[in-house]
């Protein structure tokens, strides 16, 4: 999937300057929201309704619109892989999607940064609808992890009916190989070219990065752009 473009502007495998190791450092939990395209409604809540779970100063999220009918009011924003997103939590979560209001709310504790490993992200800038994004892994990490790599567009309070900032997850690729073991030698750092929706704002796409447990549980998440969206 890589592009010439991306290809060049992240060749060296250096990382951008400010870009920091487990950005964003501070955030100790991880909320993902799960959305039915066909429950418009669930975008447009408020808390503490399912789809739209408060994010505190501490917490990081995710928003998943997850495919209906293909006639679904969301289904412009929908995303294959959100599904399998959601079984890679639990065989039985898809189910709170069947019925209105179809959304389902996950939080889970991130691991703290370790120095034994580091777990960064960064990107080229758009380029005729691609984006080119490269994971960086070091160290050892428990059995059974996984990485993934997206594309994630930021929507602001009061933007597309939404009174939340969302996280939008418009691509994504995976599971992507962690290091086999520790000392660079067994360092990875994947690159590839992304192409977004059409229908995504191409200057509201961030590069952003993840690490599965076992359980399907998201541990670790970077980004290379850490402000919130306003």
């Amino acid at each position: 999937m890589a592009v010439a473009a991306a290809s060049g502007a992240l060749a060296a495998g250096k990382p951008v300057p400010g870009v920091t190791a487990n950005c964003p450092a501070r955030a100790t939990a991880l909320v993902e929201h799960f959305m039915s395209a066909d429950c418009m409604d669930c975008w447009k809540a408020t808390p503490p309704a399912a789809g739209a779970e408060g994010v505190g100063e501490s917490e990081w999220s995710l928003d998943w619109i997850v495919p209906a009918a293909d006639d679904a009011e969301m289904a412009p924003g929908a995303l294959p892989e959100a599904a399998d997103r959601l079984a890679r939590l639990g065989p039985y979560l898809a189910a709170k999607l069947t019925t209105q209001p179809a959304a389902f709310d996950s939080s889970t504790a991130l691991e703290a940064p370790s120095a034994k490993r580091r777990f960064y992200v960064h990107s080229s800038l758009p380029h005729s609808g691609y984006m080119g994004v490269q994971m960086h892994a070091t160290g050892v990490w428990p059995e059974g992890s996984t990485a993934w790599i997206a594309l994630v567009e930021l929507i602001p309070v009061g933007t597309r009916d939404t009174v939340l900032p969302r996280r939008l997850v418009r691509v994504l690729v995976g599971p992507v190989k962690l290091p086999a073991g520790p000392g660079a030698k067994n360092a990875v750092a994947p690159l590839y070219g992304l192409r977004w929706p059409e229908n995504a704002h191409a200057d509201q796409l961030v590069a952003t990065a993840w690490v599965e447990g076992a359980d399907g549980h998201i541990t670790q998440i970077a980004t290379d752009r850490c402000a919130d969206p306003k």
